[in-house]
């Protein structure tokens, strides 16, 4: 008999592993299903470390096929379903892919996409996967090096780039029951219950946790489009354990404590880890108040500049601090001459790991840009780091305003701004201003049903912030460019005031 990578599949074969309002399968399914999997990439002649894409949402099937991936060795490409053909497109070519997974809902930009760089071969998920995996062998493997994934960085200053990063080495089952159930301990997941993946997969976050959750034994539960009360409703009915949310859901369940708390039994919760973006002070607090000690913030990208961590008593502690690196990477700010800087200091936040530098893939010169001699690399983030080594984060550099000389940092103002009642979602940026160089707009996007006044959301802002901070004028937008994930793509907003124009960052 072909070995399983859990022996909690050993143990309980027949108990649920993988499940969605849409169906489910149990451990011995799972590995049977990713056997087969890494069995079918072989077949469509991938060989170790070749890549292939995933288009699809969060759905079921993406368990076997990460896991599937990992025992082949490929390096597979999870493209954001928000995307174009033409973005598709891009990344299929620019990763070399050879084989595209697409599930319906996404499949005729998938094949718009697929046709337009040469690649032919395409598997619809609802409608061809479960045949194509019934004609492959379930046997053992080949003991390959565990497979990647390429993931690409959103691209907030231009087209997107894939990473590739060092630090998966080992067979497929020391990276899930080592190395990513350790990412899990890290941040106190416990080795029961369910994990709720809330966020789409195809972003690093909740793909590490998903992970993760796996091999510390975990069972995975999939979640459709984020609603407040049915993400609760989940948490009680699944006894959930484990989640991952992202800032914009946490200032939704926020503004709605007040009618949510007491509904639902959240007592299984032991860790709910949020990340992806900056999360409003006022927000974290309202949920630590209702959920008691079980949210923890990470910091970290695509690049490998985390995992920071910080505990909800640290937080307590230290408000606003993203947290401590974890053992194998540091932190710390320098100057925009690549000198160090002292405990306390703005500046920008360089990382440097155990196992080297991240590379941008076909990008050498962007590669270059960003680092410095010793290993040090950054993203672009501003902040600084104290005595005791507690991370804090201003913002990013190319969203840094400055206006008559003063540098003022977008998150502060929207963290006051989205607390607004009638606010649902916003941006702060900086636009042209012959005086002073930069002036402050925000756009924001109201909850439904509700508006505000320029002139009472500037009133807001003023009674919470310093003035030269607060937005010179306001647009309303129905939508703000947000991924799924949290991350604002501020650049749609920003550039088309900037047309023509340079500016100093």
């Amino acid at each position: 008999m072909p070995s399983n990578l859990f022996a909690h599949t050993d143990a309980t074969p027949d108990v649920v592993a993988v499940s969605s309002a849409d169906g489910s399968y149990t451990w011995s399914e799972v590995e049977s299903h990713a056997r087969r999997f890494a069995a079918g990439l072989v077949a469509e002649g991938l060989a170790v470390g070749d890549r292939w894409a995933l288009l699809a949402q969060n759905r079921i099937e993406w368990t076997p096929m990460v896991l599937g991936n990992l025992r082949a060795g490929n390096r597979y490409v999870p493209c954001n379903w928000h995307l174009t053909a033409d973005e598709v497109a891009y990344q299929l070519a620019d990763s070399g892919s050879r084989l595209l997974v697409v599930d319906t809902a996404n499949e005729e930009v998938g094949r718009e996409a697929a046709a337009a760089v040469g690649v032919d071969r395409i598997i619809v998920i609802d409608t061809e996967l479960e045949a194509w995996l019934a004609t492959q062998a379930d046997v053992e493997p080949p003991d390959e090096p565990a497979g990647l994934v390429r993931n690409y960085t959103s691209g907030t200053t231009g087209r997107p780039k894939g990473v590739q990063r060092s630090d998966q080495t080992g067979d497929a089952r020391t990276v899930l029951t080592t190395i990513s159930a350790n990412w899990g301990r890290f941040y106190d997941l416990p080795e029961h219950g369910a994990h709720l993946v809330v966020s789409p997969m195809y972003h690093a976050l909740p793909s590490a946790f998903h992970n993760a959750a796996l091999g510390l034994g975990q069972s995975i539960h999939y979640l459709g489009r984020f609603d407040t009360r049915e993400f609760l409703a989940t948490i009680e009915r699944e006894g959930a354990t484990s989640a991952v949310i992202v800032p914009t859901h946490m200032v939704r369940l926020a503004k709605e404590a007040e009618d949510l708390a007491g509904c639902h039994d959240l007592s299984s919760l032991v860790s709910v880890v949020h990340g992806g973006a900056p999360c409003p002070r006022w927000a974290k607090e309202v949920l630590l108040d209702w959920w008691g000690p079980v949210i923890y913030e990470l910091f970290g990208s695509s690049e490998g500049t985390g995992p920071l961590r910080v505990t909800p008593q640290e937080w307590r502690d230290r408000p606003g601090t993203i947290g401590l690196p974890a053992p194998f990477l540091r932190v710390a700010a320098f100057d925009d001459d690549g000198t160090r800087l002292a405990d306390g200091t703005t500046g920008n936040l360089y990382f440097q790991r155990d196992d080297g530098q991240p590379e941008y893939v076909g990008a050498p010169d962007k590669t270059a840009d960003n680092r410095l001699p010793g290993g040090w690399f950054t993203v672009g983030d501003i902040g600084w780091v104290d005595v005791d080594g507690y991370v804090y984060l201003s913002d990013r550099k190319i969203d840094m305003i400055i206006s008559g000389g003063a540098n003022i940092y977008p998150a502060e103002i929207e963290a006051a701004l989205v607390g607004h009642p009638a606010v649902s979602d916003c941006a702060v940026f900086g636009i042209p201003d012959e005086e002073w160089g930069e002036q402050v707009k925000a756009a924001v996007q109201f909850e439904a049903g509700a508006s505000a006044t320029d002139e009472e959301l500037i009133a807001w802002c003023r009674e919470r912030l310093a003035g030269f901070k607060c937005p010179r004028s306001i647009d309303v937008h129905e939508t703000m460019p947000r991924e799924a994930t949290g991350k604002l793509k501020k650049r749609h907003l920003r550039d088309v005031y900037w047309e023509g124009r340079e500016r100093a960052i």
